[in-house]
């Protein structure tokens, strides 16, 4: 009899016990959240009211979650643990909190080393694989987008918005791996920037060190003014990402779907010593397929030739950052059988006869042909005055193809840190390029094309040094609706070019830069070379020197102020109202 008053005792006592604990169940459910969320390590959880009318399900009002920068606030959440797993999220705000900067801010690095949370992002995805049936009423991103989405079971659909364009897809979630499928959609951006397509598939699977994402898609149409001045189409593209996550090194694997070319990414990052390396590697492909693997609308010039003969690419760009102001860059490239089978509309084979120039921003039109009686030949351009302007503007012109690595590099770092167009790197053959073929848009799409015309033109001698030269001596800006060198001679000296002296040579080729601010090269009273020029002079006068155009003994006499303009650059009776 006692055992059994003791036991009834006891069952009260748990009765009572677990009736108190569901009485106060509200005081101690922050201390159960604690317990269950520590896992996650969640740096704070805070909640304005909760409301526990069932022993598997919450819900909370007002609700804040803090984890490592990032803020997760919510007007209602509502986790159901059992019969199944439940959550909801009534309107909901995610951003990233930021610290005013106290100092001035440090420009960019060229590259820095990522981490990739495969692993947290693993759990994450298999969290959300756990959870029967998710809703997000409202989620409002960082990106200034809403996100809607419901998950049942294995299946999902997510509605993203911004402004008044909404975005809408859905796919699956098993096992880490995510497809998805998404309907015509077009994304504009506030710059006028838009990304639009007609159909668009695509997957993702995350592993512990690995990842991969597949996205093909039809009917793209994209702009940006920074990538070209036109709408880009491509009627069908994708690209496959692979990426690995080791101790030592992230490598990240890109290669193109849909292309006619054939061709892969590989970016490299050391974690030991952050050096990153970019490898383009192209298997020997016709050299159409290069032109035709860009959208349509990225060519001006390049998308009217017919090209016969097989390419075959391999580039590797190195970064280190202990020297962070150089970059290192091996190409080679293999050709074989090249051959313009045509070229219809603007081309470099019309630079071989005449030409008629239409130069930026004026109405003049300057005849390139010996038919203008402005017009010199390579032969007829006294060879100091050659010498002197090239090695202004590009010393070594008869010495590379087309381009040069060091000043490629520099100005590409450069531009890099700026996030802007600021510096270009152009040797004669590129301004030829950009001024008689192309626009002065400062686009990706006018420099990707400027490169490879001025690579065509070089590598396969479609324009010889020498015609090179003559052109750019007949079409060159050297002042205002100046153009030429004997428009030049006549405009700055008042004579021909052959009876100019070797410092007005000098002075000519220092004005190039910048031909239009000329007076802010010479002295206000005298309308002469300022002597500030005279580190130039002296170096160009060396280089005049190693060509046997001029004596040793005869550099220190090349003085800035033995260059004195003449009308109507320098107006004599206007000498002393220079502005």
């Amino acid at each position: 009899m006692k055992a059994r008053k003791y036991l009834w005792w006891g069952l009260g006592v748990l009765l009572a016990g677990v009736a108190l604990l569901w009485f106060v169940r509200l005081w101690w459910l922050p201390w159960l959240l604690r317990l269950v969320l520590s896992r996650y390590e969640i740096d704070r959880l805070r909640y304005e009211a909760a409301q526990w009318d069932h022993p598997s399900e919450w819900t909370f009002y007002q609700l804040r979650v803090d984890k490592g920068g990032w803020h997760l606030e919510a007007d209602t959440v509502s986790v159901s643990l059992w019969p199944s797993r439940k959550v909801s999220l009534g309107h909901a705000r995610l951003w990233r909190s930021t610290n005013a900067p106290t100092e001035e801010p440090t420009p960019p690095e060229l590259l820095s080393t990522p981490q990739l949370p495969l692993a947290a992002i693993r759990r994450l995805l298999r969290q959300l694989e756990r959870i029967d049936t998710l809703s997000v009423t409202a989620l409002e991103g960082p990106l200034e987008a809403t996100i809607s989405l419901h998950k049942a079971g294995q299946t999902w659909y997510a509605r993203v918005c911004r402004d008044t364009l909404c975005l809408t897809g859905s796919g699956t979630l098993q096992e880490g791996h995510i497809r998805f499928t998404c309907p015509a959609g077009r994304f504009f951006l506030p710059s006028g920037s838009f990304l639009a397509w007609d159909s668009l598939f695509g997957s993702v699977e995350v592993g512990a060190q690995t990842f991969s994402a597949e996205l093909r898609g039809y009917k793209w149409e994209a702009f940006h003014r920074r990538v070209a001045s036109r709408p880009l189409h491509y009627d069908s593209a994708g690209v496959v990402v692979r990426g690995y996550e080791g101790l030592d090194s992230l490598r990240l694997i890109v290669q193109p779907q849909q292309l006619p070319l054939q061709a892969e990414f590989r970016l490299v990052w050391n974690k030991a010593d952050s050096t990153a390396e970019l490898y383009l590697t192209t298997p020997r492909q016709p050299h159409l397929a290069f032109l035709r693997a860009f959208p349509e609308g990225f060519w001006t010039v390049l998308g009217q030739a017919q090209l016969e003969g097989t390419s075959a690419l391999a580039l590797r760009l190195r970064y280190d950052p202990a020297l962070p102001e150089t970059l290192a860059l091996d190409i080679d490239w293999q050709s074989e059988g090249f051959a313009i089978r045509a070229w219809p509309g603007r081309s470099p084979l019309l630079l071989r006869e005449s030409f008629v120039y239409q130069p930026y921003r004026s109405s003049r039109q300057v005849l390139l042909s010996p038919e203008n009686p402005n017009y010199l030949t390579f032969r007829q351009i006294t060879p100091y005055v050659l010498h002197a302007v090239l090695h202004s503007e590009d010393g070594v012109f008869f010495y590379h193809q087309g381009f040069q690595k060091e000043r490629f590099l520099q100005a590409m770092w450069e531009n890099w840190r700026c996030r802007c167009f600021r510096r270009g790197a152009g040797t004669i053959t590129m301004q030829l390029v950009r001024n008689l073929l192309l626009t002065r848009e400062k686009t990706l799409a006018r420099k990707v094309e400027e490169v490879l015309l001025t690579a065509l033109i070089e590598r396969f001698g479609l324009l010889s040094k020498q015609r090179i030269a003559e052109l750019y001596f007949n079409m060159v800006e050297w002042g205002p609706e100046v153009y030429g060198l004997t428009e030049a001679a006549h405009f700055y000296f008042a004579k021909p070019p052959h009876e100019l002296t070797i410092p007005e040579a000098i002075f000519l080729g220092v004005l190039l830069p910048q031909p239009k601010a000329y007076r802010y090269f010479v002295d206000r009273q005298t309308g002469c070379a300022l002597p500030s020029l005279a580190g130039h002079f002296r170096t160009i006068a060396r280089y005049l020197v190693l060509q046997n155009y001029l004596p040793e003994d005869s550099i220190e006499v090349m003085q800035p102020e033995r260059v004195c303009l003449e009308p109507p650059a320098w107006p004599k009776d206007t000498l002393s109202a220079v502005p």
